[in-house]
C-alpha cells in the first residue's frame, strides 16, 4: 500500500477533474444561485463552501473546479447582478430628474428613485433577486474585507456618483462632506428597512410579504430619510414646495 506521500505525489491535493459536459453547463448558476441564498442569510462568514455543496447536492470538488475559493464564490454572487441594478438606480434617477424640468431636484425625489428598483423587485417576488438584495445588506459586516465587496461597488460605482451629484445639486448650501454623509445616510436607511422586512417576512413564516406591506415599509423609509436629511441640513430644499 502506498504512503501518503506516495499518493499525494501522484495525484496533487490542488488538482481538480473536470466535470463532464452534461454538469458543467447547469453547475456554476446552480451554485450561484444557492450561494447567493446562504451568503444572504448567514452572512459571508457564517457559510462555507461544504454548507452551499451540501445544500446543492453537488459534489465539493465542483465548487473549486468551478470558482476556486469561497472568496472567489462569494465575489462571483455579489456582483453578477451588481451590473444590472446599478443601471435601474441610474435610469430611476434619470426620470426623476426630467421631471424637474431642470429646475433644483428636491430630495424626496432623489429618495424615491434610488429605492425604486429595489421594491419593485421585492414586490415581484423574484427569489433571486429578494435573495440578492438581502445579500447586499451584509456589506456594512464586511468593511475590513473591501476586497470581498469590490466585484459590488466596482460596478455600481457609476450609480453612486450620479446620485452624489443629484444631492449636491438638491442641497447647494451643503458642502461635500454633507452631501456623501446625506448619501450614506440614505443608503443605510434603506438597509435597515430591508433587513426589518426580511426579519418580518421570517417572524411570519410566509415565503413573502404582501405587496401592500412592501409598499408601507417604501412610505417609511422614504419618510424617515427625508425627515433626517432635513434636521441635517435644514428643510429648506428637502421637499417640494417648500
Amino acid at each position: 500500500m502506498p504512503s501518503t506521500n506516495t499518493r499525494a505525489a501522484r495525484r496533487p491535493a490542488t488538482a481538480i477533474e473536470e466535470p463532464r459536459a452534461s454538469t458543467r453547463s447547469m453547475t456554476p448558476e446552480r451554485i450561484l444561485d444557492t450561494a447567493e441564498r446562504l451568503f444572504a442569510m448567514h452572512g459571508y462568514f457564517g457559510t462555507s463552501i461544504r454548507d452551499i455543496m451540501q445544500t446543492c447536492g453537488i459534489e465539493l470538488s465542483l465548487a473549486r473546479y468551478h470558482f476556486g475559493s469561497k472568496d472567489a464564490l462569494f465575489q462571483r454572487a455579489i456582483g453578477r447582478r451588481a451590473a444590472v441594478i446599478s443601471q435601474q438606480v441610474i435610469e430611476s434617477l434619470d426620470a426623476a430628474l426630467a421631471a424637474s424640468h431642470g429646475e433644483r431636484p428636491h430630495v424626496e425625489a432623489i429618495v424615491i428613485a434610488l429605492c425604486a428598483p429595489a421594491f419593485a423587485h421585492l414586490k415581484s417576488g423574484d427569489p433571486g433577486w429578494r435573495n440578492y438584495l438581502r445579500l447586499l445588506t451584509q456589506i456594512g459586516c464586511l468593511l475590513e474585507r473591501p476586497d470581498l465587496t469590490a466585484p459590488f461597488y466596482d460596478q455600481y460605482g457609476p450609480a453612486a456618483a450620479r446620485y452624489r451629484d443629484a444631492f449636491a445639486k438638491a442641497l447647494p448650501g451643503a458642502t461635500r462632506e454633507t452631501v456623501e454623509l446625506v448619501q450614506h445616510f440614505v443608503e443605510s436607511v434603506f438597509h435597515l428597512v430591508l433587513n426589518e422586512l426580511y426579519a418580518q417576512e421570517a417572524r411570519s413564516g410566509t415565503r413573502a410579504l404582501a405587496a401592500s406591506h412592501i409598499e408601507r415599509m417604501r412610505t417609511y423609509l422614504i419618510r424617515f430619510a427625508v425627515g433626517g436629511i432635513e434636521a441635517m441640513v435644514g428643510s429648506g430644499s428637502a421637499r417640494p414646495g417648500s
